[in-house]
């Protein structure tokens, strides 16, 4: 999961502007000695590269574009507001006043940090304006903002030009970059716990050094990040939704401790460049006081974005699929009508008859996808091959109030409001890792087991629906 090649890389400059006239070139350099060639055909998006050089060959970066590192005028320039600020906050005053308190404070601030040692007490995020904020990192805080657009525009177009992304490396209509460059400032003790990320990301450490840990995600070409440092409600429900729906090896937000105790290791210093693909588990310390590193964070096009952007115009030729989708609420029978409908109008090539009879047959097999997902969700395969349910979010209280059409099981009854026990939003939901599946059988598989109305009992499962959108995703 981690390659570290033996040679070190040549003092050549790496110049940003490389980006815009030779993007390779570009590329070449910040991977040097590992061969373009090589780094496409067995790294990219599989595992993580660490290569260590000079610190000179980043002097034309740092002094040209990066204010030679200077942080009020970093602060000034940032596109960033607010920017956010990391602050160590203190162990509870209970946990330091008893010893078996003290002993589990212990253990939770040491399953940050591999291998079990100690770490620092975990961190408050606040976001504030520039002159908040270079008082904050004088005072010890750690900050994370956008570098200066200039070096954005010239790196993040220029690495996805480089990978041959074409137009998949920008966004569609105002032709912007898929990406975008964050700087990291941050003392010794700073400490960003295990987490995946869904960007491929390219991390060039400019000052201090910073160590790296390891370890093999559980989805490939994840579509969003697992963040249980940032754990809140949204985060959460939208992350394991995706999660859950990606065949993933494991469905922990976050494993065992035990998982990460064989994590590969690597320490960046100045003059270092790391590749970390989307997906992978890392953990992350600063070893030196006042470090500065900067990430290129790309977030090109997937192919289902585009064949699925491309689908949606051919639907367009339809009247009915051009139709609002209203009267949803108050009679599920008619929404379910409607709904299979539009279904039948995509299956029957009716959309667009003018189409050439390969496209119309794309066009059938993406809607037979849609109507044979209640059967994979209840276990059984498009062809009638057994499979896992997917295990689902288990959403409680407020969470389940959101309406929609509540699918009926076998001899069952709808229910469009759910109990509410009052508890608050962050007690409020759980992965439903040994849960039910839709048709109501156990997510272990098993003998057959009837079905019941989602939505019936005091608890009930959230619709596995995903609407994407540029940056976001959303849940109806």
């Amino acid at each position: 999961v981690l390659v570290r090649p033996a040679l070190r890389a040549p003092a050549t400059q790496v110049d940003p502007r490389l980006g815009a006239r030779d993007p390779q070139e570009l590329l070449r350099r910040f991977l040097a000695p590992m061969e373009l060639s090589t780094f496409l055909r067995t790294c990219w998006a599989r595992a993580a590269v660490a290569v260590h050089g000079p610190p000179g060959r980043f002097r034309t970066l740092t002094r040209e574009f990066m204010h030679d590192l200077d942080l009020t005028s970093l602060l000034r320039e940032t596109p960033t507001d607010p920017i956010h600020a990391w602050i160590r906050k203190p162990p509870p005053a209970a946990a330091i006043s008893s010893s078996s308190s003290s002993s589990s404070a212990l253990a939770a601030h040491a399953s940050e940090r591999p291998g079990g040692t100690p770490a620092a007490p975990p961190l408050d995020s606040v976001k504030v304006d520039a002159e908040a904020a270079l008082g904050l990192a004088r005072a010890g805080a750690a900050l994370y903002f956008r570098a200066p657009e200039e070096l954005e525009n010239l790196l993040v177009p220029g690495l996805c030009d480089a990978l041959g992304a074409a137009f998949a490396g920008r966004y569609a209509g105002d032709g912007k970059p898929r990406g975008e460059i964050e700087t990291f400032i941050a003392g010794k003790g700073h400490v960003t716990g295990w987490h995946t990320d869904f960007q491929h990301n390219f991390t060039f450490q400019l000052r201090g050094s910073k160590t790296w840990h390891f370890k093999r995600g559980p989805v490939e070409h994840n579509v969003r990040a697992l963040t249980p440092h940032y754990r809140s409600r949204s985060n959460y429900e939208q992350q394991m939704k995706l999660h859950l729906t990606s065949d993933p090896s494991s469905l922990d937000f976050r494993p065992p401790e035990e998982f990460f105790l064989d994590a590969e290791e690597v320490t960046l210093n100045p003059g270092s460049v790391l590749y970390h693909p989307a997906g992978i588990w890392h953990h992350v310390e600063c070893t030196t006081d006042n470090t500065v590193s900067i990430n290129v964070s790309l977030t090109c096009a997937t192919w289902a974005d585009l064949i699925g952007d491309g689908l949606r115009q051919l639907l367009w030729a339809s009247p009915l699929l051009r139709a609002p989708a209203v009267g949803l609420a108050g009679n599920h029978a008619r929404a379910r009508r409607d709904a299979e409908a539009a279904l039948a109008e995509v299956a029957g090539g009716r959309a667009d008859r003018r189409r050439p009879a390969a496209a119309r047959d794309a066009g059938a097999r993406a809607a037979a996808a849609a109507c044979q997902r209640r059967d994979i969700a209840a276990g059984r395969g498009a062809r009638g091959a057994t499979r896992r349910p997917l295990p689902l979010l288990e959403i409680g209280g407020r969470g389940a109030a959101a309406g929609g059409p509540v699918a009926h099981g076998k001899g069952g009854t709808s229910s469009s409001s759910s109990a509410s026990d009052g508890s608050d939003d962050e007690a409020d939901f759980t992965a439903g890792s040994g849960g039910t599946s839709p048709a109501g059988g156990s997510a272990s598989g098993g003998g057959a087991t009837e079905r019941r109305a989602v939505g019936a009992g005091a608890r009930r499962l959230y619709a596995l629906h995903v609407n994407f959108g540029n940056e976001d995703v959303a849940s109806w």
